[in-house]
């Protein structure tokens, strides 16, 4: 937790190396969701900034495509928009469909949801274990082999330090017998994608 204020900050930039913020990303593919806005904007920026070809997955078509017209003004690099919702199952498999077959050397999970009330996806999933657990899961499975086509490529899976009030648990997931919190969903579903991030490292490295 002490990593969120200033001597956290202090104590992690020691091991900080500077160089890896002008490391030329130029010919490498790397997607991006929730990318029109926010730290999602943020990344998408700093790939085409250094070279490299983004792909937006937005749930937005019109956000989106205002991104991506921000982005192209930023360098000569390929951004491409793929709409998505990526909690919902069926259109994270639409939208692989659509990413082409190039090798994709970095997925970004950034997309993410902080509903005040229970919500459901189209397959009834609570949204924000869809949005932050579900679909980035199906997300990674579908764009396996376009990683695996890729030269060390990663899965980047944006937590949060708002996951350690809570433990992990198995107890009612979906919200369907407790009164929901939407606080505590965040944290949950923010520390599975922790974990989940540790078994696609266990899987994708055998």
């Amino acid at each position: 937790i002490n990593s969120f204020d200033r001597s956290g900050f202090e104590r992690h930039a020691r091991g900080f190396d500077p160089s890896d913020t002008t490391a030329s990303l130029k010919g490498k593919r790397i997607a991006v969701t929730g990318a029109n806005s926010g730290i999602g904007f943020a990344t998408a920026a700093a790939v085409v900034q250094r070279g490299g070809d983004v792909v937006l997955l937005c749930r937005n078509r019109v956000r989106g495509e205002q991104a991506r017209a921000s982005l192209k003004s930023l360098s000569d690099g390929r951004v491409d928009l793929v709409v998505v919702d990526v909690a919902d199952l069926a259109s994270v498999t639409e939208a692989s469909q659509r990413l082409g077959d190039e090798p994709l050397y970095a997925l970004v999970h950034n997309a993410g949801v902080l509903p005040d009330q229970r919500l459901e996806s189209p397959q009834g999933h609570e949204l924000t274990v869809a949005t932050h657990v579900l679909g980035p899961h199906l997300l990674t499975a579908v764009c396996r082999a376009r990683l695996a086509a890729a030269r060390h490529p990663r899965v980047i899976w944006v937590s949060s330090g708002g996951m350690y009030p809570v433990r992990l648990t198995r107890r009612d997931v979906q919200w369907r017998q407790r009164k929901y919190d939407g606080v505590a969903a965040y944290a949950q579903t923010k520390r599975m994608q922790v974990v989940l991030a540790q078994c696609w490292a266990e899987r994708l490295a055998t």
